[in-house]
């Protein structure tokens, strides 16, 4: 598991398939890692996703998904550790409100629950939010043995992680996450945020609670993007904020098309020639652009983001600064300025939304947030006004929405930008009163290239997303003229849904159950997603082991041939079997076997293939898995990916057994097993199987059990029972099977 930089969190052991409840008073602050899709992401019941808010050096490595695209990306390159591609600095949501009767920014209630700090994060926990529960459901159309799952629901997520924590405000807020394994949404996970005024403001049950009508209710998400921290640190070394990420970078962008903000790197050091941190050792580049090795020959390919999916408006406060009976928000000292010029109200006297679109730098300090973040009476990130040069010609949808009024863009910030945030409100709560939201992270390989978007730039406003067809030239070197054209795509991009533009529609499309109509206006969007997305056959579950051969033999039942479900894509046709040298790739295709191939069905009725390559050897560990493959070629996501070592496979039945070395001679320095020095090795062991080692005078010195698939055995450092080193002399040993059957033998120990 991967490490969270600064608070110390006790990991809940999961069990898939079982729901993991927790619901005690004042739980612990806890988390659930999505490890579904290609997108891996740490949940935790206090509000922070990924980790707390942090920006220091002692953030710089992590044992834990912090919105990591591709998924498994930790390695070592020149006997250096890499944590991965890892592209937040921590996310949240914050909270804020005005109790009635109780206006002006003094009695203003805040709760940040993540995403809030500097250097080293602010703790929300047990300040802001108060953990109720996390459970972790997944939602798999395969069991763990192998047998298709009864329970199997086919308009759901294939993960679904919940967490429920209360707030400072008296705001409980519920965060259902979702992701797939399917190819074409196997880059995003989608959130659905519930939040309730029920009052509670510690999380304990029977505590009494805040009761007052809640005003100008402000309801924020806020995002660190830097991608990525192996990028960074291949170049810099480090991935901290000062010194490391604030060089000049990065890029925010924002596409009103599809309510979308991500961010990218476009230049190397400031230099614009070199966007994406491509490997700075040129034969290294070459050979990770080649190979796929690595993730590719660019370091940091990434445009990492989300997109508003869905926002509340049955809420919003009404909004009207020449009625003083019925205005029910402090906006109204800021609108007052505005309305002789253009009018930002709809018909209900609602704010258009959002109420603020920032991006800023990786300050996100609690009194510069709650001031400026979340202040009825500051829209920080300024209004689209009519004129603007931003928006001469804004995207028109039914019903006359636009950009005007709504939130502007800050596109001369968009440079070294350290977070976004995204506002919404004000809204009034009553108590009881409920809000929803839904927004999806997405990740791509950058953006849709040649599209116009705000960012980019600091000085205009329109920028045109990079295309990735581009010459590299290190050191002098030039290393290509179109690096796309020359090297293709690393094959974590496993669809033709390659960047974040795309990753986006396909998000509107999984929570509408069909394609969006853009630009996208996410207050028409149901309050709830719909999920019925296509669905391709599900890939087996393997069971690799070692034959005697020392080939490795791979196993899955047929238990897949007869997956049903709605909206399938196809009917199945083969199995592709993949292998590499890590869990990220590059995969070699190692053989496609047909559906029902008899040449490939053992007597067990069981598909059997036998890897007998010769590319690497005993002792060595390789990556296998299997995809489902239909009659369009459609594929299923990896999702059995296991790891084996190289070995002699165990025999079938027990006969002689080997001792190596024999004699063993102390002073030789030579073992029985390899890379191990002072330790021998029994040899010819069948798969279960106990062994004990005498004395001359018969006396029991060890008892080793042997419990796996391969030839030999743990290793014995000549330790007895009681923990001492044995003295020189002959040794018997006798192996016993669970069934009775019995060998025998002797070795020598010279000291």
């Amino acid at each position: 598991m991967k490490k969270i930089s600064s608070l110390k969190v006790p990991l809940l052991l999961l069990l898939s398939f079982v729901i993991s409840n927790f619901s005690f008073a004042q739980q612990a602050r806890n988390y659930q890692v999505h490890d579904r899709g290609m997108l891996h992401e740490t949940e935790f019941n206090t509000g922070e996703i990924g980790r707390a808010w942090e920006t220091g050096p002692q953030g710089e490595t992590t044992d834990v998904p912090l919105f990591e695209w591709p998924a498994n990306s930790n390695l070592i390159i020149n006997n250096t550790k890499y944590s991965g591609q890892e592209n937040i600095l921590g996310a949240g949501i914050y909270i804020a409100a005005n109790p009635q009767g109780k206006p002006g920014f003094s009695n203003r209630l805040f709760a940040m629950c993540g995403a809030v700090g500097a250097d080293q994060p602010e703790v929300a926990f047990g300040q802001w939010s108060f953990p109720i529960s996390i459970t972790k459901i997944n939602n798999f159309p395969v069991l763990p043995n192998g047998k298709l799952n009864p329970s199997y629901n086919p308009d759901e997520a294939e993960q679904i992680i919940t967490a429920k924590w209360a707030s400072s405000v008296g705001i409980t807020v519920t965060r259902t996450s979702r992701q797939w394994s399917y190819p074409d949404y196997d880059d995003m996970i989608i959130y659905e945020y519930t939040f309730v005024y029920d009052g509670d403001t510690t999380g304990i049950v029977g505590t009494p609670g805040r009761t007052v009508t809640l005003n100008d209710v402000m309801i924020a998400f806020q995002y660190g993007f830097a991608p990525s921290m192996y990028g960074y640190q291949r170049e810099y070394g480090n991935w901290k904020y000062n010194g490391g990420i604030y060089r000049g970078d990065q890029n925010n962008f924002w596409d009103a098309r599809y309510w979308l903000t991500y961010n990218m790197n476009l230049r190397t050091n400031g230099d614009a020639t070199l966007p994406f941190k491509p490997e700075s050792d040129p034969v290294l580049f070459l050979h990770n652009a080649q190979t796929g090795e690595n993730g590719g020959g660019l370091n940091s390919p990434q445009a990492p983001g989300y997109c508003i999916l869905q926002y509340d408006t049955t809420h919003l406060a009404y909004v009207d600064p020449t009625d003083s009976v019925h205005n029910e928000s402090e906006a109204t000292s800021e609108l007052k300025s505005y309305l002789g010029s253009y009018y930002e109200l709809d018909a209900n006297h609602h704010i258009l939304q959002p109420w603020s679109n920032k991006v800023s730098t990786g300050n996100t300090n609690s009194a510069k947030e709650q001031l400026n973040v979340m202040n009825p009476s500051l829209r920080w990130s300024g209004v689209y006004s009519p004129g603007s040069s931003t928006w001469p010609n804004p995207p028109q949808a039914p019903a006359g929405y636009t950009w005007i009024g709504r939130a502007a863009y800050p596109y001369r910030q968009s440079a070294d930008a350290g977070q976004k945030h995204t506002v919404f409100g004000p809204y009034t709560m009553h108590l009881g009163d409920t809000l929803k939201f839904a927004v999806a992270e997405v990740v791509g390989y950058g953006a849709q290239p040649g599209d116009s978007v705000e960012g980019g730039q600091t000085t205009k406003e329109w920028s045109t997303n990079p295309s990735f067809n581009i010459p590299i030239t290190i050191n002098g070197q030039k290393l290509t003229n179109d690096y796309l054209k020359d090297f293709g795509y690393p094959d974590y991009v496993n669809s033709d849904v390659r960047n974040v533009t795309q990753v986006a529609d396909k998000a509107f499309t999984a929570y509408l159950g069909h394609e969006p109509t853009v630009p996208v206006w996410p207050e028409n969007n149901p309050r709830t997603g719909n999920y019925k997305i296509p669905i391709p056959f599900p890939a087996p579950v393997l069971v690799l082991t070692n034959t005697d051969k020392a080939d490795i033999r791979i196993n899955w039942t047929r238990d897949v041939e007869n997956f049903t479900a709605p909206r399938l894509m196809g009917q199945l046709a083969k199995f592709n079997i993949y292998r590499s040298n890590s869990a990220m790739g590059p995969w070699s295709l190692v053989a496609s076997i047909n559906k029902g191939d008899l040449n490939y069905i053992n007597s067990s009725g069981e598909y059997e293939y036998i890897d007998s390559t010769t590319t690497f050897k005993v002792g060595d560990s390789r990556y296998y898995s299997v995809t489902s493959v239909d009659e369009h070629g459609d594929m299923s996501g990896k999702t059995n990916i296991i790891s084996i070592k190289k070995d002699l496979g165990a025999v079938d039945k027990l006969g002689k057994v080997y001792v190596v070395p024999n004699p063993f001679i102390v002073n030789s320095g030579f073992s029985g097993i390899p890379n191990a020095p002072q330790v021998i090795g029994f040899y010819g062991l069948p798969k279960q199987c106990t062994i004990r080692i005498f004395s001359y005078n018969g006396h029991l010195v060890q008892t080793i059990q042997h419990n796996a698939p391969v030839y030999s055995s743990t290793e014995w450092y000549q330790i007895t029972s009681n923990n001492q080193s044995i003295a020189s002399g002959v040794y018997f040993f006798v192996v016993t099977t669970p069934d009775g059957t019995q060998s025998t033998g002797k070795f020598i120990v010279i000291k």
